[in-house]
C-alpha cells in the first residue's frame, strides 16, 4: 500500500492549474519526472545543468539566468506514454488461486506542462521563476486483474513553483538561491477480497495532499564562452499528509474483524533531494558536447506508513537506494535557424527486486534522444523533442495482507514534446 503521498503574472497562475490537471505519469526513475524541458529532451537531458541555452534553466540551473539576455519566457509540453504489461499470477493468503486477467498496459499516459521565465533586474542579477512537475506517477489496471488485491489505481502528483535570483559574481563565477514550494497529493484504490462474505469486491480508498518547502543551491563557472561548467541542488521535501482512508462494499463481519472502518489517517512523505553536475564545450560555431550526472537520494523512500485515527494501520517496507543519472549529448548548429540535437542516458531504477510493487514496477532505463530547434526572429524560438526509453523487463514477487502476486512487466517508454521560448 502506498501513502499519500514581473513578465509571468498570470501565464504562472494558469500553468499552476495546467500542471495540477495533467501531470502524471512517472518517466525517470522511481516517481522522479524528467521531462521539463522540450529542448533538453532531444539531448536525453545531457548538459542541461550547464547549456543555459533557454528560460528551463530556471529549473536545472538558476546560475546559468545570468547568460539570458533581456527577459524571456518560455512553455513546453511533453507527452509521456509509458508502458507496462504484466503477466503472471496471484493467490489469496490461503494459497487459492485468483482468478483474474492480466491486466493489460498499467502505465498511464500523461501531459506534462511547464513554464518558466527569467526577468533581467540588473545586468548581474536576474529573477527566475520555474513551475513544474518533478515528481508524479500513475498505474491503473482493470477491476478483474490477478494483483487486484494488491493495488488498482495509483496517483501521485507533486506541482513545485521555485522563484530564484541568479547574481553574476565575477566574470567567470555565478550563484543561485531560492525557495521551493511544492504541492503533493495522492490517490490509492485498492480491490478488498470479501472471501465469500459478500458479492463481488470491496474497494478501499486512500486520499491525502500537503505543500511542503525547500530550497534550491546552484552555481556555474564559465571558463570562456566556449564551455563551462554547472551544479544544482534540490533538497528534499517533507510532507505529512492529513487524509482519509474509506471503504465500499466490503463485508459487515469482513470490516469488523480486520479494522477496515472509515477514517481519518495520516501519513509522512519525503521527495528526495537531487544534485547535479553538468558540462558543455563548443568546438567551434557548429557543434559542441555536453554531458550530465545527477545523484538522487532515494534512500529517504524507505517505508510506508499509515496511520488511521480508527481502525486498521498500514506499514509498507521499500527501502529503496540512491541513484545516478549519466547522459551524454551533442549539438549541431549548421546555420543561425536551425539547431540539432542527439543524446543518450542511462537511469538507475532505486527499487531492489525485493520491495518491487504493482504501484511502481520500474526498473533501468536507457534513454535515445534526439530533437531540434528553429528560431524564427531573435524574439522568437521553437522546440521539439523525442525519446524513447528501454526499460527492462521487471519482476514481481509482492506479498500483502491479502496474498501474493508475482509475474513480469514488459516496459517502455516514449516521449513526445514541443516548447517555445519569448524573448523582450
Amino acid at each position: 500500500m502506498m501513502v499519500w503521498t514581473k513578465g509571468c503574472g498570470l501565464i504562472a497562475i494558469g500553468c499552476v492549474g495546467a500542471v495540477t490537471l495533467w501531470a502524471s505519469a512517472a518517466g525517470a526513475s522511481g516517481f522522479q519526472l524528467k521531462e521539463q524541458s522540450s529542448e533538453g529532451l532531444g539531448n536525453a537531458y545531457a548538459g542541461s545543468t550547464a547549456k543555459a541555452y533557454d528560460p528551463s534553466t530556471a529549473f536545472f540551473n538558476p546560475a546559468g539566468m545570468t547568460r539570458l539576455k533581456g527577459n524571456q519566457g518560455s512553455m513546453t509540453a511533453a507527452l509521456v506514454m509509458p508502458q507496462a504489461r504484466f503477466s503472471g499470477s496471484a493467490s489469496t493468503v490461503f494459497g487459492t488461486p485468483v482468478t483474474g486477467v492480466d491486466g493489460g498496459d498499467a502505465a498511464d499516459d500523461a501531459m506534462l506542462p511547464s513554464i518558466y521565465g527569467v526577468y533581467t533586474l540588473t545586468d548581474d542579477l536576474r529573477f527566475g521563476l520555474a513551475i513544474n512537475t518533478p515528481f508524479g506517477m500513475s498505474t491503473s489496471y482493470s477491476n478483474d486483474w490477478v494483483g487486484r488485491y494488491q493495488a488498482l489505481d495509483s496517483y501521485l502528483q507533486s506541482t513545485s513553483i521555485m522563484p530564484s535570483l541568479a547574481y553574476r559574481v565575477t566574470d567567470n563565477l555565478s550563484v543561485s538561491a531560492g525557495p521551493v514550494f511544492q504541492y503533493t497529493g495522492v490517490r490509492l484504490t485498492t480491490a478488498v477480497n470479501n472471501m465469500g462474505l459478500a458479492p463481488g469486491d470491496g474497494l478501499q480508498k486512500l486520499n491525502g495532499e500537503d505543500l511542503g518547502f525547500g530550497f534550491n543551491l546552484a552555481a556555474m563557472w564559465e571558463f570562456d564562452e566556449n564551455s563551462r561548467i554547472g551544479v544544482n541542488y534540490r533538497s528534499q521535501v517533507e510532507h505529512t499528509f492529513d487524509g482519509k482512508v474509506k471503504y465500499h462494499g466490503v463485508s459487515p463481519l469482513l470490516a469488523q474483524s480486520r479494522g477496515l472502518v472509515n477514517s481519518d489517517a495520516s501519513a509522512d512523505l519525503t521527495t528526495p533531494d537531487v544534485l547535479s553536475v553538468g558540462v558543455y564545450h563548443a568546438f567551434n560555431p557548429e557543434w559542441a558536447v555536453v554531458a550530465d550526472a545527477a545523484w538522487t537520494r532515494w534512500s529517504v523512500f524507505d517505508e510506508l506508513r499509515v496511520d488511521a485515527d480508527q481502525g486498521a494501520d498500514s506499514l509498507t517496507e521499500e527501502n529503496w537506494h540512491d541513484t545516478v543519472f549519466v547522459a551524454l549529448g551533442g549539438i549541431w548548429t549548421p546555420n543561425e535557424n536551425w539547431t540539432f540535437r542527439g543524446g543518450v542516458a542511462y537511469d538507475m531504477t532505486p527499487i531492489p527486486d525485493k520491495y518491487r510493487t504493482a504501484r511502481i514496477p520500474g526498473e533501468d532505463r536507457y534513454w535515445l534522444s534526439g530533437g531540434a530547434s528553429y528560431h524564427f526572429e531573435d524574439w522568437l524560438s521553437v522546440d521539439a523533442g523525442y525519446a524513447h526509453v528501454f526499460v527492462k523487463d521487471s519482476s514481481l514477487h509482492e506479498t500483502t495482507s491479502q496474498g501474493t502476486v508475482e509475474g513480469t512487466y514488459e516496459n517502455s517508454i516514449d516521449i513526445l514534446s514541443i516548447g517555445a521560448t519569448l524573448r523582450f
